[in-house]
Order: structure tokens, then sequence, then C-alpha cells
């Protein structure tokens, strides 16, 4: 198969530290390729590469078999390289259509207005060419996080991306939002689009991707096809010995309370409550686990 991108041998150095050593990737067109690692293992900064935010101390960048020289995030978007980070870049006031065509706007009257309703047309058609359900004039402060993720995919199609890094995109996301942003990934690919996610997420991994490269202290130790390694030979590549994800251990027993916390309210500095009413108990010789999605305190 052809291949949308090729690194080879891309070495990242920064003062004190090695955060890519030499990494080769290769990530066949229209397919999900996954960048799997424990956190520190140089993904974000391999993707960044990649991007144009950083350039590499050593090694070649190759998108679509041409050697790339990028300097700039600009020059990477200019080569249908798009980069949907975790953390969202969109400005809450405005509107999808608004987030998406920002800087890009179709405009009328030589030039000097920007042509709304066209916006809002090629906006409703990009979404409808991928099967997103985004309503254009929706504004950002008033739609979810899985929707506000399809926004920022959307304004990389917009500019031309025809491969789109995400960076740990299911952060942020409950289960079913998961589930809809794999759904979205194999509609982009269906329609020829190449992905590469990061990851530290060993079932998303196996369940998302067609490959998989493991990063580990900033070094490729392996790309396999996702059908074709269990979980466990995973973890062993991204920690470097063997792992037990399953333990089998008799229930505690917990004794007296050590710890109480009875209708906890905390607000951050704009006056907004990011904890409210939480109430807990830890007892001795317990562990208690605290879950929930990014963002909820």
């Amino acid at each position: 198969m052809e291949q949308a991108v090729h690194l080879d041998g891309i070495t990242k150095r920064f003062p004190g530290v090695v955060a890519n050593d030499d990494v080769d990737l290769a990530v066949e067109k229209g397919t999900v390729h996954a960048l799997l690692g424990e956190n520190g293992a140089g993904k974000t900064t391999l993707m960044n590469v990649l991007y144009g935010l950083y350039q590499p101390t050593e090694g070649t960048v190759n998108v679509h078999g041409e050697t790339q020289q990028f300097d700039s995030p600009r020059d990477a978007i200019d080569e249908g390289v798009g980069m949907i980070h975790q953390h969202f870049m969109l400005v809450d006031p405005m509107t999808v259509t608004e987030n998406i065509t920002l800087g890009n706007e179709p405009r009328k009257w030589l030039g000097l207005t920007v042509d709304s309703e066209q916006s809002r047309k090629q906006v409703r058609e990009l979404s409808e060419r991928y099967g997103f359900d985004v309503d254009p004039d929706a504004r950002i402060e008033d739609v979810g996080v899985g929707v506000q993720q399809r926004v920022e995919i959307l304004k990389a199609l917009y500019r031309g991306a025809d491969v789109l890094i995400l960076d740990e995109p299911t952060a942020v996301l409950t289960p079913q939002e998961v589930e809809d942003l794999f759904r979205v990934l194999e509609e982009l690919t269906d329609q020829g689009k190449t992905i590469i996610f990061i990851t530290h997420k060993l079932g998303e991994a196996m369940e998302a991707a067609d490959e998989i490269t493991v990063l580990r202290e900033g070094k490729n130790v392996g790309t396999v096809p996702a059908d074709d390694i269990t979980r466990e030979e995973l973890a062993e590549m991204m920690v470097g010995r063997e792992v037990l994800l399953d333990l089998d251990r008799d229930p505690a027993e917990p004794g007296r309370s050590i710890l109480e916390v009875s209708d906890l309210v905390v607000e951050d500095d704009r006056g907004v409550r990011a904890v409210d009413g939480i109430s807990l108990e830890v007892r001795a010789g317990e562990v208690l686990g605290i879950a929930g999605v990014d963002g909820n305190g």
C-alpha cells in the first residue's frame, strides 16, 4: 500500500533530554495507526515534529512520498497534515461555523466582507460528507465535548487535511462518545483519510487501529497489526517487562475510618464550582478509586 507518512531516523533533543531517539515510523494511506506508549515515551513530541511544531534534531519527514521540511504548523497544513490537540483550540462564544472557517472564510464584495451564508453552506456540506452531526450555527459554549472534538476535526478537514493526528483523543470523552469517535475514524478512513492517534490505552489501540507502533523511552520498539497481538504482549512492549493485567485479590477488610469528606464544594479562580457536594469516606486497609472524565473535578 501507499505510505501517507514516513518518518526516517527522527531524533529530537531538548537540553538534557532525548525525547525521540532515531525513530522510524511508516503509516499506510487510508488506515488508522495508533502510537502507543506510556506517558513520557515521546509520542506527542514525535507528532509535533510531523506537524511542524518542533523541528527534528536529526532525521527526515516524508509525506505522500515527498521529503518535507516543516518549519511551522502552517507548512504542515499546506501539505495536508492536521493535528487535533488534547486540549481543544476553539473560541467558546463563536459558532461552529466561525470556528471552523476562522482565518479562511469565503469572502464577497471584492474580499471586503465575510460571506457568512457561504461559510455555513461549506461547513454543512463538509459535516454531511463525513457523517458528522454538527449544527453549523451552534455556539461552542453550548455544545458537549464530543461535538467540540468533531468541530476540531472538521476544522482540519476544512483546511485540506489528508493526514489527521489526534493526541489522546479519548481523554475527555465518555464511553459512548469514544464509540462515536471510533465510528467517525472509520468513516474518515473509508473516504481515504489517514489517522494517527496517540494513546496509552491498550484496549482502545487494539479496537480502533489497523496497526500499532509502540514507543518506549523515546524509541520505536515495534509496529504490529492490531489484530495479531494480545494485550499482554502490547503491555510488555510498552514497559519492557512482563505485566500482569488481571490480578486475583482477596476482598479487602476495611478497618476504621481514616478520612471523611462531607458535602465538599470547591470553586475555581472564576468562581465556578469545580467540585460540588462531594462526600466520601476512606477506611484503613482499602484502596478507594476516584474515576471520571478529564475536567470533571
